[in-house]
């Protein structure tokens, strides 16, 4: 397989960061100031947004893989068989990460365990949203694509902790537009961002070590955003949740040394 090296895949994150903002910044702002934002219009720029990353490796391709085609560069992506134990391990994963923050949570607030969970209006709505707003529009450029460009250059740890903090501050936007946080809550839930998408990074490249299908990251990307739509939680709770984001990564990696150790 033909690259183009450091020069291609960081030409790559550069638009994937430039399309991305314009997105957030032009569209997000005209629909705001023109439309007042009705949920259905800002629904429809997060979606638009979130293939970003998809849409300018499409338009990059030929020049990221030279002699590789779309249908070659998916054909690779979905090559191995999906694992059904794995993906209802990756959900009941992200569920109970969610729980277990929620409790800590609770109980540095001295709040109810439940208290902050909500029941979205429309079950299948949700479902539908979560899918198109972020894992099947990013991970064809993260996980697809940037992942063996940075594990070939940096190795597996360094390469995949490097995409963790390019696919987290390519979020910054929507930090400052979208979080409803300011100043030192506003930094305690930047750095919470950051840990627990760097810490997913790590889960998504050792699950994929074991089963290369891009359908893992896809899974593991919409569990977690689905788990976030069913609790309303403030700054405490997305610490907590880093925290067990990061416990997490440690056990998956734990397990799966063989998969992802030097030599595997």
């Amino acid at each position: 397989m033909k690259t183009t090296g450091t020069i291609g895949y960081t030409r790559y994150i550069i638009w994937a960061y430039a399309a991305f903002w314009a997105v957030v910044l032009v569209f997000g702002g005209a629909a705001a100031m023109l439309f007042e934002s009705p949920p259905a219009v800002m629904n429809a720029v997060s979606v638009l947004g979130s293939w970003t990353p998809t849409i300018v490796l499409l338009v990059m391709l030929k020049k990221l893989r030279p002699g590789s085609s779309v249908a070659d560069f998916y054909r690779n992506a979905f090559k191995a068989r999906p694992s059904v134990p794995l993906f209802a391990a990756i959900a009941v994963m992200a569920f109970g990460a969610l729980a277990a923050a929620a409790l800590v949570a609770s109980l540095v607030e001295g709040t109810r365990p439940l208290a902050p969970f909500v029941m979205p209006s429309s079950i299948v709505g949700a479902l539908a949203l979560t899918a198109m707003q972020g894992p099947s529009g990013e991970e064809s450029g993260w996980r697809g694509y940037l992942r063996p460009e940075l594990e070939g250059r940096f190795g597996f740890l360094k390469g995949n902790l490097i995409l963790g903090l390019v696919w987290a501050f390519w979020h910054a936007p929507l930090w400052f537009l979208a979080s409803g946080f300011s100043g030192a809550r506003l930094v305690l839930f930047i750095a919470a961002n950051v840990v627990v998408l760097s810490s997913l990074t790590l889960i998504m490249a050792a699950l994929m070590r074991r089963c290369d299908n891009i359908l893992v990251a896809f899974w593991v990307h919409f569990f977690f955003n689905l788990s976030l739509r069913v609790i309303e939680g403030g700054v405490v709770f997305f610490a907590a949740l880093s925290a067990v984001y990061v416990a997490l990564a440690i056990a998956v990696l734990a397990v799966m040394r063989k998969d992802w150790a030097p030599g595997a």
